[in-house]
């Protein structure tokens, strides 16, 4: 027997059976119940949400043996025809391809003819907003008095261009776009009939990729088992439908907030040699900046509650790193980039050149902390007079708001004069981090190695938060003595050019807790000192001598 696709294999055959559009069939279950049928339907909606599959669902509830019933029972000869498409009662016309006048007239001709044996013809109507407009007119005097044994359903994509004419004639219900939970719990039903093996972050993937469309999740379930066989994991989506790696769009974003120009364009050259389509990466991109909007303007909100529980921890976290205003500026960025592919410009010079803009995009400041800062750094009255500054404060108001440049090289180079009201960001700073702990070095060798054991937690109020575990706390001690806080806030300065703090916390759930040095990114070390002590006799006379204690064990490179 010839394989069946999954997208015709499971198409529903029950109004129970279709997925996430309820408000629709529950009407139409209790109009053939309670003998309330009209003559014309309208169904609109995005493309695989079940309007012709629902459309054929209603001719076998109202030509079912046992009918008009709101549960057909699928078994009867009217049922079977309908489901294969081969009964002479309905009649599914493309109006894609049958778009004149002529093909409405034979139509309207064909509408005449009773039922042959069921009790109602059924004309469905596929992609209707593609008829002409003399078809249109020569349908309108049928569909306003139609034979009582004729049933229109029409189905559309878009029904903005379907004439009002034709709208006020018909009963219009709207197909939604299933959401990612409700396409994922289907795709792991068919997964389980079909013994597939498929963990839930893949089934999210696939129900995202296939943008609420049922028929679109099944496609691609059944391309990503041709290509790993009964054992799906998330790579193999990836893999299999060229897929951009969510990690890849995090680190990418990353690289922009720490305006890191030469790690954006590497992460670039990296989507575009591994052959992700252009368009795909930047509409994922675009997915990605709009869930970080959410998040910034509401963190609970419900419509990202799709996403699983490590991303929107991973989403959070980055969301911090940018206000509201750069958000909104990095997806007109990006959806300028879609535009411009569609000009015929060289993909990977638009992403490219659309990448570094982000990476160099100055941030979005209000009005109002331009005037604080003018107040606490007053300029000589001769290069900026009083009454101009007056005239600025006036005209400042809540929703002003304008650019000024935050941004810093990734080299330690000192000689450029500070022009930032504010510090830098987290990913800012870690991306200099190695270079600001080589100058607390020379400085201090050993005040660098106890500061190796501090987590970068935050900034928050012109403070970088250092978080110190319980393998930190001595040094954590160290660090707190005034001379030790000077050299590190001097540096800190000296490095960054910007008015940067630090407050120093104990947190035992810090990522330092286990005494790696975090600026090195290298795996938790953990050892017993107890031990190590009595295994090395050098060591112990070491300590025995000096009169010293172990503070901190990390691992060296």
């Amino acid at each position: 027997m010839a394989y069946q696709v999954l997208a015709r294999k499971y198409r529903p055959q029950t109004f129970e059976d279709v997925v996430a559009q309820e408000h629709v069939t529950r009407t139409l279950r209790n109009a053939v119940k309670n003998n309330r049928i009209g003559s014309g339907y309208l169904f609109c909606g995005p493309r695989g949400t079940g309007k012709t599959t629902t459309a054929r669902i209603l001719a076998k509830a109202l030509n079912c043996i046992n009918g008009p019933t709101p549960t057909p029972c699928g078994e009867c000869p009217a049922c079977l025809e309908i489901a294969s498409g081969n009964s002479l009662d309905v009649l599914e016309i493309d109006a894609a391809s049958n778009t004149g006048v002529d093909d409405v007239r034979a139509l309207r001709e064909n509408v005449r003819y009773l039922p042959t044996s069921g009790k109602k013809r059924i004309f469905i109507i596929d992609e209707v907003h593609r008829l002409s407009g003399a078809a249109f007119d020569a349908l309108l005097k049928t569909l306003e008095e139609p034979p009582e044994h004729v049933v229109f359903v029409f189905a559309t994509t878009e029904p903005l261009k379907v004439p009002e004419t034709i709208l006020s004639r018909t009963q219009r219900f709207d197909f939604k776009r299933v959401s990612i939970t409700d396409l994922a719990g289907h795709l792991k039903k068919v997964a389980d009939r079909e013994q597939i093996q498929i963990d839930d972050t893949a089934l999210a993937l696939l129900a995202r990729k296939a943008d609420g469309s049922v028929r679109d999740s099944l496609s691609l379930l059944d391309q990503v088992a041709a290509f790993a066989g009964e054992k799906i994991t998330e790579t193999d989506i990836v893999e299999a439908l060229g897929l951009v790696d969510r990690n890849t769009l995090f680190d990418l974003t990353n690289a922009i907030a720490a305006n890191d120009s030469k790690a954006t364009l590497q992460l670039i050259r990296n989507v575009s040699n591994s052959g992700v389509d252009a368009k795909d990466f930047l509409t994922e991109l675009l997915d990605h900046f709009r869930i970080l909007l959410l998040i910034s303007v509401d963190p609970d909100a419900g419509t990202v509650q799709d996403i699983g529980n490590d991303e929107m921890t991973a989403y959070k976290e980055q969301s911090a790193y940018y206000c509201l205003g750069d958000i909104i500026r990095l997806m007109k960025i990006t959806a300028d980039m879609l535009a411009d592919l569609k000009s015929g410009l060289d993909e990977r010079l638009v992403l490219e050149m659309g990448g570094v803009k982000m990476a160099t995009l100055e941030s979005t400041v209000r009005f109002e902390e331009i005037l604080d800062y003018i107040k606490q750094n007053p300029v000589p009255s001769s290069s900026a007079p009083t009454d101009l500054f007056n005239s600025a404060e006036k005209k400042s108001a809540e929703t002003t708001s304008l650019t000024l440049k935050r941004s810093f090289s990734p080299q330690t180079d000192t000689t450029q004069p500070f022009t930032s009201t504010t510090c830098p960001s987290l990913p800012q700073i870690k991306a200099r981090w190695s270079g600001f702990m080589e100058l607390v070095k020379q400085r201090k060798t050993m005040l660098a190695s106890q500061l190796a054991m501090a987590e970068l937690r935050e900034v928050r109020d012109n403070k970088l938060v250092l978080a110190f575990g319980t393998h930190g706390a001595a040094s954590l001690q160290v660090i707190q003595k005034p001379e030790n806080m000077m050299i590190i806030k001097e540096a800190l300065t000296n490095h960054y050019r910007a008015p940067i703090d630090i407050i120093c916390i104990s947190d035992t759930n810090s990522k330092a807790a286990s005494g790696i040095d975090i600026s090195s990114q290298q795996r938790p070390f953990k050892t017993d000192v107890t031990k190590l002590v009595k295994q090395s006799p050098r060591l112990k006379m070491l300590i025995e001598k000096v009169n010293g204690e172990i503070i901190g064990v990390k691992r060296t490179k």
